[in-house]
């Protein structure tokens, strides 16, 4: 939790006099290969244009559930009821008084009690099937993306497979909008992927993180669920690969398999997949694609390039990962990270913290005995200390604004 969030909040355009409900009407065009959605709420828009094979485009608008998710966290904000000027499933309206309620819960600094409605409630059964059963996945190219699009299409997930009607490469999240360059590259690598196990690929830009997104770290994951709902009426269900395994989750967190639940309809619902496996599994579960291996993306801290830096904390993390379990670095991330590089990890966050202690966990069940883990032990202690006076340091900044503020009434 950022201690500091509710004073930044106070100065965000979205806390402005609000005491009418927030109305949000979507539109849709289309041409060929291409859809444009746009969510208008007062003099505001936030936009998705999806791009790719005409036949794995997501099919005319019907439900606006989409309008409703975009919107939710923006209107939380605000404090202020969202209405959506269109139809939007029973369910997912359903399922939003959950969302609404476990996110004033979790974070009462940022989030207050709101009601969702729609101009049309819409019953589940007005949304067309797909003719069978399938999912659209996010894929960026990275571990977790990358392991749920390896195992639905090997079969790895059991009953829970799903036939993959796309990848969706999002622009807009940790490639900027104006990084032309570095999104040109990851969609060549994400398109030589995503072809070797022949599933489509579709590009999806969105302005959503700079219009309606306030702390990122608790909205990211409704965010990635927007983007999918795109195909509602196309798909079942959409997978976002899961941050955290089940015996290592960390809430209150933007993706979780609690509030991903709650962002679902039933006729398409939001899957965290692949929460049984710890991040370190799950580069030992890609060992045998070479494909995704030699395109694997991590990076989003270092150079904007597309490509993975190496150097930044997640370039080096799931390089341990993968050192954890014994196997060969992948060429996409080559370089084995020095003892010094390891010692000088920060890990400014729990989660991130979380993750390093899982690699420690796997590697000593693994009986890897090398001065690299040892030097990850130092780095996790290092961590947590400099975490705790992280913490006080921003409690001591919050009590300073509070108290000027009382002396300047």
């Amino acid at each position: 939790m950022n201690l500091s969030d509710h004073l930044n909040l106070q100065e965000h355009p979205f806390m402005q006099n609000a005491t009418r409900p927030l109305i949000v009407r979507l539109t849709e065009k289309r041409s060929e290969g291409r859809v444009v959605r746009s969510a208008s709420f007062g003099n505001q828009q936030v936009w998705w244009e999806l791009a790719g094979p005409e036949h794995s485009l997501p099919a005319p608008l019907v439900a606006h559930d989409m309008a409703a998710t975009a919107l939710v966290f923006v209107a939380m904000h605000r404090g202020q009821d969202l209405y959506i000027d269109g139809p939007v499933t029973y369910s997912l309206l359903k399922n939003m008084e959950d969302l609404v309620a476990c996110w004033v819960a979790w974070r009462p600094d940022l989030y207050r009690p709101i009601r969702v409605g729609a101009a049309q409630e819409l019953p589940d059964s007005a949304i067309p099937a797909p003719y069978a059963p399938r999912a659209v996945a996010a894929f960026s190219g990275g571990l977790d993306a990358s392991f749920t699009a390896w195992r639905h299409v090997t079969g790895r997930a059991g009953r829970r497979s799903y036939p993959l009607h796309a990848g969706v490469l999002i622009q807009g999240f940790d490639i900027a909008l104006d990084a032309k360059a570095a999104f040109d590259t990851t969609i060549a690598s994400a398109a030589d992927s995503l072809h070797s196990i022949s599933v489509p690929l579709v590009t999806l830009k969105t302005n959503w993180r700079t219009v309606a997104c306030v702390n990122w770290e608790m909205e990211f994951g409704n965010g990635v669920a927007t983007c999918l709902r795109n195909w509602q009426g196309s798909a079942s269900a959409g997978l976002v690969g899961s941050d955290e395994d089940y015996a290592r989750l960390v809430l209150p967190w933007g993706g979780n398999p609690i509030t991903y639940t709650m962002l679902s309809s039933r006729d398409f619902q939001i899957v965290y997949d692949g929460g049984e496996f710890a991040r370190t599994e799950k580069a030992e579960g890609i060992l045998d694609w070479a494909v995704g291996l030699r395109n694997l993306r991590v990076c989003w801290e270092g150079p904007t390039t597309g490509r993975n830096c190496g150097r930044c904390e997640k370039c080096l993390r799931t390089k341990l990962n993968f050192m954890a379990v014994g196997a060969v670095l992948p060429e996409s991330l080559a370089g084995r990270p020095s003892d010094a590089q390891i010692l000088r990890l920060r890990a400014a966050n729990h989660a991130q913290l979380v993750l390093l202690e899982e690699i420690v966990q796997i590697a000593e069940k693994r009986q890897i005995d090398e001065s690299w883990l040892r030097m990850l032990k130092l780095s996790i202690r290092k961590n947590r200390f400099l975490n705790t006076f992280s913490i006080f340091g921003k409690l001591r900044r919050m009590l300073g604004s509070f108290k000027r503020r009382l002396v300047a009434r």
